[in-house]
């Protein structure tokens, strides 16, 4: 056995160790497994070039497994941290999957499907300008319910009004328009906000998230 296709055989084994007794990579290590027996099945380099086809076909079922493997574990963690949106590109590949019949089939796939999925998230996470705009909205509570002397009062009105004009001026010239090139005629779902990847950033009770929502309403109006 020459030094080369030695190589060949301590290098494959070595790729089905690395996955032996790993639970999750169940597909990878029978995939590498069946790949290693190939090689290892062989007398000598010729032998091994002369089943060329039978390798290839491995080869790419090798890339399928470990893809699969990878997606399983993404889709049950994304769904133990209820991340529907991002638990969304796993899904998708998972169902696909099995369809590729070659590398540049698979990637071109999974390619496709993270480039929707990004959108998908994107449009999503535009709901953090309701968590960026707490700071502000805070103020105009200040302003609101501040006990102070009558003559302040006029000037937290001012300033209570500056913060509402800014706001509506910001969201309607610049944040609208730019969601709206995410997604045509996209506006604020505060239903979402309820959702755990959502409520989970926000350290106040449901009662003064609904007066948080009611206020934002008024502060950055559709």
């Amino acid at each position: 056995m020459d030094s080369i296709f030695t190589d060949y055989v301590t290098y494959y084994h070595a790729r089905m160790q690395r996955w032996e007794n790993n639970d999750a990579y169940p597909n990878s290590y029978q995939s590498e497994k069946a790949l290693y027996e190939l090689v290892a099945g062989c007398s000598n380099m010729e032998e091994l070039q002369s089943k060329a086809e039978q390798f290839k076909a491995l080869a790419v079922q090798n890339a399928i497994a470990l893809v699969k493997d990878q997606e399983i574990f993404r889709k049950k963690i994304y769904g133990e941290c209820k991340e529907t949106i991002r638990a969304k590109a796993p899904t998708a590949i998972l169902a696909q999957l099995d369809t590729a019949t070659t590398d540049m089939e698979l990637v071109n796939m999974i390619n496709t499907v993270h480039q929707q999925n990004n959108i998908d998230i994107t449009v999503d996470e535009l709901l953090n300008m309701f968590y960026s705009d707490f700071v502000a909205m805070e103020n105009i509570e200040v302003y609101q319910q501040a006990v102070i002397p009558a003559e302040w009062k006029e000037v937290c009105k001012q300033y209570e009004t500056a913060i509402f004009e800014s706001g509506k001026q910001l969201w309607q010239q610049e944040q609208l328009p730019a969601a709206r090139q995410w997604q045509p005629g996209w506006i604020m779902d505060y239903d979402l906000l309820y959702e755990t990847r959502h409520r989970r950033l926000m350290p106040v009770n449901d009662v003064e998230l609904e007066k948080k929502i009611a206020l934002h309403k008024t502060y950055k109006p559709a």
